[in-house]
């Protein structure tokens, strides 16, 4: 067998992408509304002052988002405050897919949740249910009209006010 016949294929799967935009939040706007506060347990929960404080700021009627813009980007953000959370708005056109994946920082300890407008899931999300240290949520638009729908990178530690993180956010 020829060896460059071998050679080819390992080629082509090593071929650079090209890089996606990259956006610092504090660049991206306010999306007009955010998501409702979801009825989840909060797993980064813990008794005592920090705890309270937590739960304090996870209380609300929503949480404010960021309008992320048309297209593939990578946001380049930090945990804003003692929730500990942060809401991303994004359109999604009928039959169109998007997924948003924490791939920098402490990245076992975030989690990714996709919701409605209510906080709630619907029919073309896909949560990572099973913790395996890779934070990403999917959504896959059912309907032939455009969606907004938020996902929210959630910490699973209650002092992680500060830390950096990467989402990255792929459109199919």
């Amino acid at each position: 067998m020829n060896p460059l016949f071998l050679a080819v294929p390992l080629f082509t799967l090593q071929a650079p992408q090209t890089p996606l935009p990259e956006v610092e939040a504090k660049d991206l706007a306010q999306a007009p509304r955010g998501p409702m506060v979801p009825h989840l347990r909060d797993q980064g929960a813990e008794p005592g002052i920090f705890g309270r404080a937590r739960r304090g700021a996870r209380k609300g009627p929503s949480i404010p988002a960021l309008q992320l813009p048309a297209g593939s980007v990578r946001v380049q953000d930090k945990v804003p405050d003692m929730s500990g959370w942060r809401a991303y708005a994004i359109d999604v056109p009928g039959g169109g897919t998007v997924m948003a994946h924490v791939v920098e920082g402490r990245k076992a300890w975030f989690r990714v949740l996709g919701v409605n407008a209510w906080g709630r899931e619907e029919p073309g999300l896909l949560q990572n249910r099973i913790p395996t240290g890779e934070p990403q949520a999917t959504y896959k638009n059912p309907g032939p009209e455009t969606r907004t729908i938020y996902f929210i990178v959630d910490t699973l530690d209650s002092n992680m006010v500060g830390d950096a993180f990467t989402l990255e956010v792929i459109r199919g």
